[in-house]
């Protein structure tokens, strides 16, 4: 698998922007009780990505099954080993520039309590995300598996401090 390459997120803020409330949209057309935002490394200032858009999608519990089986409808699934009862991925079908991934959760649940809160840490914390950045910067070369692997490790090893503040 070739290298992931790596890039500021302000060089392509507005195809990501103009992707997210395209598929926002999308996604609140069959789930208007849902609440989607954006996520991942696009949805953050001065962060390096991939280029991806990372969407997260919000429900309560008693409608999970049902957004599970709208969603695929709009998108394919994605990752499916990772799938919890709290939690499903969905790619674009499409491939679109750029690549759109969609994540489900249980609002609530472990896996909600990860993505809009590691988000909000790098946004608050410039040296937060100068560390990511450079972890992104020394990996970027690496094949997709170990790069995904280092960077899990860096969310996993922040959300615990995070947690730590709050108990």
């Amino acid at each position: 698998m070739a290298p992931i390459r790596i890039r500021p997120e302000s060089e392509i803020r507005e195809a990501t922007d103009s992707a997210f409330e395209a598929h926002r949209a999308r996604i609140l057309g069959v789930l208007s009780e849902a609440e989607v935002e954006h996520v991942g490394s696009t949805s953050v200032p001065g962060a390096l990505t991939k280029g991806d858009v990372d969407v997260l999608v919000r429900v309560d519990a008693r409608r999970f099954d049902h957004a599970v089986s709208r969603l695929r409808r709009l998108y394919g699934v994605h990752q499916p080993h990772n799938w919890t009862p709290t939690l499903a991925s969905f790619a674009d079908r499409g491939g679109g520039d750029p690549p759109v991934g969609v994540q489900l959760v249980v609002a609530g649940s472990t896996e909600d309590r990860m993505f809009g809160p590691f988000r909000d840490a790098l946004v608050r914390d410039p040296a937060l995300l100068a560390d990511y950045n450079e972890l992104k910067r020394r990996h970027g070369c690496d094949d997709h598996e170990r790069y995904t692997s280092v960077k899990g490790e860096f969310v996993r090893q922040v959300l615990a401090r995070l947690g730590d503040r709050s108990a």
